[in-house]
């Protein structure tokens, strides 16, 4: 807490958010870590969560992760991967295809894609972000890692991705509303 008041103080006065991406060796490792982080520093406002799905990979999954930081997340990262069975988690391998848990494309990886931009949705990020940016939508940040894959097509295949399949129409209301309940 000491540490970081002078940058914290320093945000707050320019109206700044620092998000923290929730990720293994951080000071933040999950959303309870996070959570404790933001009660020492009294709850200060400018501390705030990129959301990224691709790093709950030790036991907290992303839709229990992002809901317990849900009034934090301002920015957001589409990322997805999969994890090798048999292959210990932390198994400290140079080369990414001997690891355990690996970086996809975003079809191809283990994480529902739809349900985690239905998720942020729900958990208020475009609203959020769209207040502070003064925009009229939320970007989804398409972050390409692969251990097979060109980078530079990852990145393209990200992109289509979800503008095909992550960007759609929300619902104005509930079926029940439109069924007159």
């Amino acid at each position: 807490m000491k540490k970081t008041t002078k940058i914290r103080n320093h945000a707050r006065k320019l109206g700044i958010y620092l998000c923290h991406e929730i990720h293994p060796g951080t000071a933040a490792m999950c959303a309870d870590d996070f959570n404790l982080l933001v009660e020492a520093c009294d709850g200060d406002k400018s501390l705030a969560v990129n959301a990224d799905p691709s790093h709950c990979w030790e036991g907290e999954d992303w839709e229990t992760r992002f809901r317990k930081v849900a009034s934090r997340v301002y920015a957001c990262h589409v990322k997805n991967f999969v994890i090798r069975p048999g292959v210990p988690l932390r198994k400290m391998a140079p080369d990414w295809p001997d690891r355990a848990m690996q970086f996809t494309d975003l079809p191809s990886g283990d994480l529902n894609m739809a349900r985690y931009a239905e998720l942020l949705i729900h958990i208020g990020y475009p609203q959020r972000y769209c207040q502070v940016m003064g925009t009229k939508s939320a970007p989804l940040i398409v972050e390409a890692e692969s251990a097979y894959r060109d980078l530079d097509a990852t990145s393209a295949n990200g992109i289509a991705y979800v503008r095909d399949n992550l960007c759609f129409p929300v619902a104005g209301g509930s079926f029940e509303e439109g069924m007159g309940a």
